[in-house]
């Protein structure tokens, strides 16, 4: 995905060259149409939607916003503020189409902690040798309350050890101490990875293909919102509130860019 959007800045002057016209306004569909016919890499476009801003369209790509003129000649890339309330529109847009349905994930295939009396639930991505990872495990996990942790493991190919460490991980006798005397302690991994690795495979493929895991860590919360980066242990607790209905909702920040080791 993220090669794609790259793709999409780079071609937004060739799909503009391809228009015939300066004044005509195309359809949705047409602007999808000539999306995927001029950005290498794209084969679909999600959505086309109008926004507030006379002249200009929402793109939806994934997860991924950008926007184009009514005309389909120009591509705008980056945070639509509304300056009245000092919110991103973007942001906004984005946590409203970034949902995971919960119940479907495979908790199974994770690896479960129980902090508390567990009755708030929470799903991470994460790389064991993802350093924003570890700073989750030693600086937020010990401060969280109530909660069900489930850890998929999502080695990234930027960590070259990180495949490997998956496996000795998920094929100790005890996953969940293995894995926090690792992320926590530094302590050494079990050489053994003769297991049946097969359940890892079945992640990788449901983090790159469902949640579209852009880096790590990626939390999931438990209505389906998509965390990308690592939250300070006070502001997870207080979203893992919100969900509970302890808390009111908080608004979109206009800006956020969380700590995450990024997927390539």
């Amino acid at each position: 995905m993220k090669k794609i959007l790259i793709s999409l800045m780079i071609s937004a002057a060739l799909v503009a060259c391809n228009k015939s016209t300066d004044s005509a306004t195309v359809t949705p569909d047409q602007i999808k149409a000539d999306l995927v016919k001029q950005v290498p890499g794209l084969t679909q476009v999600d959505q086309v939607n109008p926004t507030k801003i006379s002249g200009l369209y929402e793109v939806v790509v994934g997860r991924k916003i950008f926007y184009v003129s009514t005309d389909g000649k120009y591509a705008v890339f980056g945070n639509m503020v509304d300056l009245g309330s000092k919110q991103s529109i973007t942001e906004q847009r984005m946590q409203e189409i970034a949902k995971v349905d919960f119940s479907k994930l495979p908790l199974d295939l994770a690896i479960k902690q129980v902090i508390g009396d567990g009755s708030r639930k929470i799903a991470v991505f994460t790389d064991p040798d993802c350093p924003y990872c570890k700073m989750f495990e030693k600086q937020v996990v010990p401060q969280l309350k109530d909660v069900t942790i489930y850890t998929y493991l999502f080695p990234l190919p930027i960590h070259p050890n990180a495949a490997s460490d998956a496996k000795k991980i998920w094929c100790s006798k005890d996953r969940l101490a293995t894995w926090s005397a690792f992320m926590q302690k530094d302590t050494p991994l079990p050489t053994d990875v003769s297991c049946d690795t097969t359940g890892l495979d079945k992640v990788m493929k449901l983090g790159t293909d469902v949640v579209q895991v852009d880096g790590t860590p990626t939390m999931i919360l438990e209505n389906g919102t998509i965390l990308p980066g690592m939250l300070p242990a006070d502001q997870l607790n207080a979203k893992l509130d919100e969900i509970s209905g302890k808390a009111p909702a908080a608004s979109a920040p206009v800006s956020a860019a969380p700590s995450a080791s990024a997927a390539q």
